[in-house]
């Protein structure tokens, strides 16, 4: 599938470390957090994207952002995610990839059903993981607190390079604080919230932290802990239970038996009403299967025209390598096209396109 990133849509990122190995655990290394929150605020300023929320586990994350065009999508996922991957592999002491291939980004069509329910998936992700853990207590990078109380999200970033240039002249490098600053990540309001004023919204957050814990209550993947602490002498080890005594094995059945047994399997029910039939899930959050359909719907005439000017590209480069007049070729807005970007050219020029459309 292409991606297509319109201005009206958000988008909930995913993205799991390689074999999904701890290598963002925040108990072990605790500088994970402040470093994370550090990386998104630069990559932000730079950048200039919305960040709704985000949620840094031990192996994965979750985040909501919103763009103005592709190619500002594309460059703040690379600076976030390169940066991750550096600091881990710097504090860990280890290289090669950090991040198990590309991340999951899938649009989201704002309203006001959907966009709750995944803040509520992103803020349960630590009682999700582990019962110890509050929506407010996580070590790891997350923006809960903010969005709870209001507080500042603020990193921590060292520059490591400056300090290296400054060691090679006399005198060396200068202290630690000069080379260290707390930059902060800006937190945008939901779009159907924003008409709210700030202690309606600072409830609507809190209503949604409570449905997070109702809904990831007691499903705590606590045995890796359980081991974990085992293995470190905290807890006592339970002495392993042991096997039950299996029953001796019966005969093999004969052919005529299992014949019979075929014979007396039930058939499934043939799916004659539409009710009957599994809903397709669609790679996109809406508050409606109807909204979601006809999203897909515009998607598809926006790859219809995108593989159109693939191949309208293919022949004008064709023409140029031999020498004769070529012509330009127009990708659809709000897409990643096959040679030069257009996004961000397409805004300063004043172009736009409506939702769905090439």
């Amino acid at each position: 599938m292409i991606r297509y990133y319109h201005p009206s849509l958000l988008f909930a990122v995913t993205t799991r470390t390689v074999a999904g190995a701890w290598l963002f655990d925040p108990v072990l290394y605790p500088e994970f957090g402040p470093a994370f929150h550090a990386i998104m605020a630069r990559a932000q300023k730079k950048y200039r994207v919305a960040i709704y929320a985000y949620f840094a586990m031990s192996n994965h994350y979750h985040a909501l952002y919103g763009a103005p065009d592709s190619d500002t999508m594309a460059d703040f996922l690379c600076e976030v995610h390169a940066g991750m991957a550096r600091y881990a592999n710097r504090v860990l002491e280890r290289y090669g990839p950090v991040f198990a291939g590309r991340c999951d980004v899938r649009p989201v069509v704002p309203g006001d059903k959907i966009l709750p329910q995944l803040l509520a998936y992103i803020m349960g992700q630590a009682i999700k993981a582990d019962e110890r853990w509050t929506l407010d207590n996580w070590p790891g990078a997350n923006t809960n607190r903010a969005l709870l109380y209001g507080e500042p999200v603020v990193g921590r970033h060292f520059n490591q390079h400056q300090r290296t240039l400054d060691g090679r002249r006399v005198g060396g490098p200068d202290g630690d604080d000069k080379y260290t600053t707390e930059p902060e990540v800006e937190l945008s309001v939901l779009p159907c919230w924003k008409h709210l004023s700030e202690s309606e919204i600072r409830a609507k957050y809190q209503a949604v932290a409570a449905e997070a814990v109702v809904r990831f209550a007691n499903r705590g993947a606590v045995q890796k802990h359980e081991i974990a602490e085992q293995s470190a002498g905290l807890v006592p080890a339970v002495p392993p239970t042991p096997p039950p005594t299996l029953p001796p094995k019966s005969p093999p059945l004969s052919n005529e038996a299992k014949a019979a047994m075929l014979a007396q399997r039930p058939r499934p029910k043939a799916a004659t009403e539409p009710s009957d039939r599994k809903t397709k899930k669609l790679p996109v959050y809406a508050d409606t299967q109807a909204e979601a359909e006809r999203f897909m719907e515009a998607y598809e005439r926006i790859c219809a025209a995108h593989a159109q000017a693939r191949e309208d590209l293919a022949e004008q480069t064709r023409l140029a390598l031999l020498g004769q007049e070529a012509k330009a070729v127009l990708f659809p807005l709000y897409t990643f096209p096959a040679v030069a970007r257009t996004g961000r050219l397409a805004l300063e020029l004043g172009l736009a396109a409506a939702l769905g459309e090439p």
